[in-house]
């Protein structure tokens, strides 16, 4: 195996001229070298490009985890001018893991004993160790501590860790060698749930981060919160790194997931460089939630500060233990150059940043200088010191950046992490007081002290469990931002031995109307108008609004409830309306139209009919079609009667005779107007009157009957097949009453069955055109027919186009109504005019000349 590590470490750090660091890294020479692991940087650019005999190259300062990698040296540098560790002293070889696992194998390998022999340089002096490195501190995420462990664990040198808190790492077959000094995810899980039930919510939304950290603790959290009667929405994993090409994708759906759900809290487990971005989200599409952080960001100062953070909602948290580090803030402000053989690379590249001067920021600083809008920065102008530019020697530049930026949680834990082994150190070298420098020790025997003993701080005792976790409980948090201010303040604390949650509610700031709990429940009341749908993925229901023409009366329903037909009800109702009922009724202006006209015509039929009565043995009423003009004028009457039968409230019995009356009584007068037609062209085109007149005399008989009986003939076949009845269409909150034609294309043939006589008559008028003036009637039928035809034709269209269907019994009254009128304007009133003006004219000479 030991060889296998060595084959390993070749690949990754060997190259033909090897140098002792060929990476970054902070180095204090001592008796007892303790290493260090902290993500110092973000993330590694060259992962994609880098090639075997390649290093790493790291990208974007971590000011943060910087700070605690100083937590480690000021507490080495603290335990060292102390009597602690009489006459020995700590030093340390801290490496940047980069945020990324490979590197921090890649730097794991230089804490492995046996891996030294291949360091050998005589042009690193520095690396001369009296003795291998006994324990390392770190990593913060857990992703890199598992896979680190899973190394250290080999040679059973101790790993504590100040942050990683994934549950997996308390199993010791796996992970023997590993010890933290924060509780594991376990209790995190429980406090968070601790915390769900404070507030009386189970309505809740899980995003976590897809390595090991995040899924662990997903899938305790999922347990606790089922044990707890508690409901999730919706539980959404994203990429752990941040320069995952699929992460912009996955934070897209899990905005979805946000913006489309019904809960009010969000579960976020993942580090605060994803959630950050995620938060960013949420702001621009003006989503608040209220928050629930892990211990991974719920400290995140960077976070805090992001513009607008309060508009993303209420801010909770579960979060490490915030102790007292005494003269940290000191020592950060008053960072000195390093001493002889001290090395800290982390601290170089954070001045040089922060105070140090490029050409570029030069320019930039003359562009502010002169007053222009134009001026652009490649690099962070957060990270940049109004000291900038204006320092040579950057060693003794310091301000108070670096303590605005303390996370005093990881901080603590770092702290501890090192006062940890500081003490185990203590127990292995030292007896009675008097401090032995054999330091030939084995990492294992300094493990045993470290899980079996006790240690101190602050007045403050404390120990490892069985797991290798520190009995500590977690400081419960709120995000508090104004104007002005923003501030991590505690408002509790959990316990986690007895799993108890204390909470000073009086110190949170919801953003509700009079600061009151938001709710977030998943079976929350229904009220009237919804109805309750259980879902077959969840121990939740939602409220979901009653759909149009349903209701529910009371809250809580399990159904809505149809609407009767006559009724109707808008979405989200609690009971029905009655829907107006519409028709052409007899008072619409329309419908009096009709019937006025109607009456004028009815009138001027009965008048004419008096009139041809009075003067029935008049050469102008012979001329019109004598007895068959009577006929003609009860047929218009039946007509003119049947327009009665659209207006109004219809039924079934209306509905089936008002059509076959129309079309039966105007086929009637069509054919006495093709008798009269018939009549006219054979009296004048023969020239003998016996045999042809007889036939005249029966002919007019022929055709009436012929051609009304195929008429009565299509209506009876209509109503038996398929005939009109009436329809009652609902549309939202009418109910309009309509007769339906039943068979459209028996409707069409009794329509066309009369525009075909009507053609018949207009040809036959037609061809008699050249008779006499005196005689020629063939003028009047010509254009009676054609307005017929016109008036049918066009009515075809507007039928069929009208929107209202009330009006449609309107459409064809007009239309009906303008054919009688071309009858009675073309045949019954000439004769009139001759009667009543011209009856000098009106003698059997006359219109014989």
């Amino acid at each position: 195996m030991k060889l296998l590590l060595h084959l390993i470490y070749i690949s990754l750090c060997w190259t033909p001229v090897q140098m002792c660091f060929e990476e970054s890294v902070a180095y204090l020479p001592g008796d007892v070298m303790i290493g260090g692991l902290f993500s110092i940087h973000t993330g590694v650019s060259n992962l994609l490009e880098r090639t075997e005999n390649d290093s790493f190259v790291c990208k974007s300062l971590y000011v943060r985890s910087m700070i605690d990698s100083l937590s480690m040296v000021y507490a080495i540098e603290t335990i060292n001018n102390t009597t602690l560790l009489q006459g020995i002293k700590l030093g340390y070889q801290i490496h940047d893991s980069c945020s990324y696992t490979l590197k921090a194998m890649k730097s794991t390998f230089k804490f492995i004993p046996d891996s030294a022999i291949l360091q050998n340089s005589t042009d690193c002096s520095y690396v001369k160790n009296k003795g291998s490195i006994k324990a390392v501190v770190g990593e913060v995420y857990s992703e890199i501590s598992i896979a680190v462990s899973r190394l250290l664990g080999l040679y059973l040198i101790p790993q504590i860790s100040p942050a990683s808190s994934a549950a997996t790492l308390s199993d010791k077959i796996k992970f023997p060698s590993f010890l933290r000094t924060i509780p594991s995810d376990t209790h995190q899980t429980r406090a968070i749930v601790e915390l769900i039930k404070e507030f009386q919510w189970n309505w809740v939304g899980i995003i976590s981060s897809d390595d090991e950290y995040g899924r662990s603790a997903q899938d305790h959290l999922n347990s606790l919160i089922q044990e707890a009667g508690i409901c999730t929405a919706f539980a959404r994993t994203v990429p752990s790194y941040v320069d995952d090409p699929l992460l912009p994708s996955s934070l897209e759906k899990a905005l979805t997931d946000i913006s489309n759900s019904s809960t009010n809290v969000v579960i976020v487990i993942a580090k605060d460089t994803i959630v950050s971005k995620l938060i960013k989200h949420c702001i621009q599409k003006n989503i608040s939630k209220i928050w629930i952080a892990s211990d991974s960001w719920s400290n995140s100062r960077e976070m805090l500060s992001i513009e607008n953070i309060g508009m993303a909602g209420t801010f909770l948290g579960i979060n490490f233990k915030m102790g007292n580090v005494t003269g940290f803030k000191d020592y950060l402000s008053n960072l000195q150059s390093l001493g002889h053989g001290t090395i800290n690379d982390f601290l170089e590249e954070y001045k040089e940043l922060r105070f140090g001067c490029t050409e570029e920021y030069r320019k930039y600083l003359q562009c502010v200088q002169s007053s222009s809008r134009n001026c652009f920065y490649n690099g962070s102008l957060e990270l940049k010191s109004p000291f900038a530019c204006q320092m040579d020697n950057l060693s003794f530049v310091n301000d108070d950046y670096l303590v605005k930026n303390i996370e005093w949680s990881k901080t603590y834990s770092t702290h501890l992490a090192v006062y940890a082994v500081a003490n185990a150190l203590k127990k292995v070298l030292c007896t009675n007081g008097v401090c032995e420098k054999k330091f030939d020790f084995s990492p294992k025997q300094l493990l045993g002290e470290l899980k079996n003993g006790t240690f101190s701080y602050n007045g403050e005792t404390f120990h490892f469990n069985s797991s290798g976790d520190l009995v500590i409980g977690y400081d419960v948090i709120t995000w508090q931002t104004t104007n002005t201010t923003r501030a991590i303040k505690i408002i509790g604390n959990y316990e986690t031995l007895q799993s108890k949650i204390h909470i000073n509610r009086s110190l949170i700031k919801w953003n509700t109307v009079s600061n009151q709990v938001p709710f977030s429940n998943c079976s929350s009341s229904c009220n009237p108008g919804f109805y309750r749908k259980y879902s077959v993925i969840s121990c939740c229901y939602e409220c979901v609004p009653c759909a149009k023409d349903y209701y529910s009366p009371i809250a809580d329903s399990a159904v809505c409830l149809e609407c009767p037909s006559w009724q109707w009800s808008m979405s989200k109702s609690d009971r029905c309306t009655n829907r107006t009922i519409e028709y052409f009724q007899w008072n619409d202006p329309y419908a009096i139209s009709l019937l006025v006209f109607s009456a004028i015509a009815f009138v001027l039929v009965l008048l004419t009919g008096a009139l041809f009565v009075k003067h029935f043995d008049s050469p102008a009423v012979k001329a019109a079609g004598g007895h068959y003009t009577f006929v003609m004028m009860i047929s218009l009457l039946i007509s003119l009667t049947g327009i009665g039968f659209f207006i109004g409230e219809p039924n079934n019995v209306i509905c089936k005779v008002r059509q076959p009356l129309y079309g039966i009584s105007f086929t009637i007068s069509v054919s006495c107007i093709l008798v009269k037609a018939i009549r006219i062209l054979l009296a004048f085109e023969s020239a003998k009157k016996g045999k042809v007149i007889l036939q005249l005399k029966s002919l007019p008989v022929i055709v009436i009957f012929v051609g009304s009986g195929v008429q009565v003939i299509i209506c009876i076949l209509w109503l038996l097949l398929n005939g009109p009845y009436r329809k009652d269409d609902t549309l939202n909150d009418r109910i309009i009453l309509k007769c339906d034609e039943g068979s459209y294309a028996a409707f069409g043939i009794m329509l066309g069955y009369i525009g075909f006589l009507a053609l018949i008559c207009f040809l036959l008028a037609y061809k008699g055109r050249k008779l006499p003036e005196k005689y020629n009637e063939a003028r009047c039928i010509t254009f009676s027919m054609l307005v017929y035809m016109f008036v049918w034709i066009l009515f075809i269209p507007i039928y069929k186009n009208t929107t209202t269907d009330r009006y449609l019994s309107a459409v064809q009254a007009v239309a009906i109504l303008a054919s009688i009128y071309a009858v009675i304007s073309c045949h019954l009133l000439p004769g009139c005019y001759i009667l009543v003006f011209k009856r000098e004219s009106c003698t059997r000479e006359k219109y014989l000349e």
